[in-house]
């Protein structure tokens, strides 16, 4: 009985001071999440315009078997974050593209993830000879 009691007081003596301070202790309110700045809110809104554009490509009869698996690939691989940021880095490196037409948007996105709009028609294309005929 001995040793039950002093097992018990020493429990007590460590289990009191915890308990005192966990009822002192005044709840922390909920942290309110920062608003997304406008870089992210730009980022966030071209991935969805991407995703909205893939799908309607993927869709489409005008787009080859090649380039629908091209575009399905390329969101499977790259998370449309990653997409989207590197979509943005070329639209501001050519300022001629404008960033609000989604058939530009569309455009890079697609040569982003490796797809060449004219591949096809250069390929039917003949190429020019190197040298100039006389």
């Amino acid at each position: 009985m001995r040793k039950s009691s002093i097992f018990i007081s020493a429990m007590l003596t460590m289990a009191v001071p915890a308990i005192a301070s966990a009822q002192d202790a005044t709840p922390a309110a909920p942290a309110t999440p920062a608003a997304p700045d406008v870089a992210e809110t730009a980022l966030q809104s071209r991935a969805g315009l991407i995703f909205g554009l893939f799908t309607q490509a993927v869709r489409s009869d005008q787009i080859s078997d090649r380039d629908k698996d091209a575009l399905v690939g390329c969101m499977y691989e790259y998370p449309l974050k990653t997409i989207s940021e590197e979509t943005g880095k070329v639209l501001v490196q050519n300022p001629e593209l404008d960033a609000n037409k989604p058939q530009n948007v569309y455009a890079v996105a697609a040569a982003v993830c490796g797809i060449r709009p004219n591949a096809a028609a250069a390929a039917q294309t003949p190429a020019a000879p190197a040298t100039p005929e006389r």
